[in-house]
């Protein structure tokens, strides 16, 4: 990482344990920022090429630190590799900082207490999706209004960035790991929050869900859909399928991080996670249908039961999704129904997971159904399902598939085996795209 002398205001670069103690700095960009390259070589230039920079080496020199960590000038964004590199380790390096300081620049230190308050919480400094990260990688954050005096520490305001963010306070205060809360919980912290860039409501994601990824911008929407494959990847945590929107109905991965907004009490199962996996044809699942127990039955509603709990005011309830099959023309077509809201469908009485289920609908683990779920290319973003037995490889439906405008029309067709119908590839739709990082 390249660190800026806080003394000479001299760049040098560091890398792994050769780094020496920084302050690094977190902050809504403003116009005219300085960048790297236009950074003056002449030191009595620096104080009027910008005041927010050498106000920062200032602070950081009376808190004796010699290096300070900016990323308006400490990246030079003209290389692609450098950048991409910068934004995927810079969780860790705020995490690395021995001290983080929140400029606000919208903040003005007052001695009337509801004044303060009331700036401090208004501040778009907690609207922006860079600055989640920034607020919960370091050990130590200290907020400063705009004349650089000190507002309080991310541990003495907890209470009120708790109120602000909707992030329990054992995450604030850092008692907690932030990356310990379920993916529900961190999706739904940055459920408010907006970046000048479409792609960048991804990429200042990947730290907080410990996932890496290229950076593509140009990609638009599609870059928050890369991000949910990647935590797939590394996470067995159904939680991330447990959001809700206004469109009747979708696929099973959210189209923005606003889907998540209702999600903040959804904690994972205490239960072993059961084995679904990502697969070249889809998302595999050993489903419980909870209608039937016929474990080739594929008429009517199925639901997807998550292994994950909504923390609700009369007790913990387990959540699962409803997908429908419809008629288009001689085809079927599988969906999720009903996204506007979660379905409790069991109650959590004590630690140990009690399911309420009566005896006749019990299912055997030699019938539980393996549905696979694809997300299509529609504008509706509908689904594609086909059943497996779960102990064997075959495939007893795998039907043709056929995309039109409305989502995946399903042939009913029995015996294909799996590979027959691999490699069909996934065309996701494109968004709009913006331009300034912040």
């Amino acid at each position: 990482m390249r660190l800026l002398h806080t003394e000479t205001l001299q760049f040098e670069e560091f890398f792994d344990k050769n780094t020496p103690p920084y302050a690094i700095l977190s902050h809504r960009w403003q116009d005219k920022e300085t960048s790297f390259h236009e950074f003056p070589n002449d030191t009595k230039k620096h104080k009027g090429s910008s005041s927010k920079i050498w106000a920062c080496c200032q602070f950081a020199r009376s808190r004796s630190f010699d290096w300070v960590w900016i990323d308006t000038c400490c990246i030079d964004k003209r290389s692609s590799a450098e950048l991409s590199d910068a934004i995927n380790s810079m969780y860790h390096w705020y995490a690395r900082a021995s001290e983080c300081y929140a400029y606000l620049f919208d903040v003005v230190l007052q001695e009337n207490e509801i004044s303060k308050y009331k700036q401090f919480r208004d501040s778009t400094w907690f609207t922006r999706g860079w600055t989640l990260q920034e607020l919960l990688a370091p050990l130590n954050v200290i907020f400063l209004d705009c004349q650089w005096q000190i507002l309080g520490t991310r541990y003495s305001r907890s209470a009120e960035i708790s109120t602000v963010t909707g992030i329990a306070t054992t995450y604030v205060q850092g008692t907690t790991d932030a990356r310990e809360a379920s993916i529900a919980q961190r999706m739904s912290w940055a459920s408010n929050r907006s970046t000048s860039r479409v792609e960048d409501m991804a990429y200042s994601l990947m730290g907080l869900f410990n996932v890496n990824m290229p950076l593509l911008y140009g990609e638009g929407r599609k870059a928050f859909l890369r991000l949910q494959l990647e935590i797939i990847h590394n996470s067995d945590d159904e939680s991330i399928f447990a959001w809700t929107s206004k469109q009747r109905s979708s696929g099973l991965l959210a189209f923005w991080p606003s889907c998540f907004s209702g999600s903040k009490n959804i904690i994972p199962s205490l239960t072993p996670s059961r084995p679904y996996r990502m697969t070249r044809t889809g998302i595999e699942f050993p489903v419980m249908p909870l209608k039937s127990a016929n474990s080739l039955s594929v008429v009517g509603t199925k639901f997807l039961e998550l292994n994950c709990w909504d923390v609700l005011a009369d007790g913990n309830y387990r959540i699962c999704l409803s997908l429908h099959r419809t008629k288009r023309d001689a085809y079927d077509i599988w969906h999720r129904m009903d996204c506007s809201n979660l379905k409790p469908v069991y109650e959590h009485h004590e630690a140990t997971e009690l399911f309420e289920r009566s005896s006749t609908e019990h299912i055997h683990v030699h019938q539980v159904e393996h549905i696979c779920v694809k997300q299509s290319d529609s504008e509706h973003r509908v689904e594609h399902i086909w059943v497996k037995q779960s102990d064997s490889e075959d495939v007893v439906r795998l039907p043709k598939m056929f995309y039109t405008p409305c989502g995946v029309a399903i042939r009913p067709e029995l015996g294909e085996k799996e590979g027959e119908n691999q490699g069909r590839g996934i065309q996701e739709q494109s968004a709009n795209t913006s331009d300034a990082k912040y």
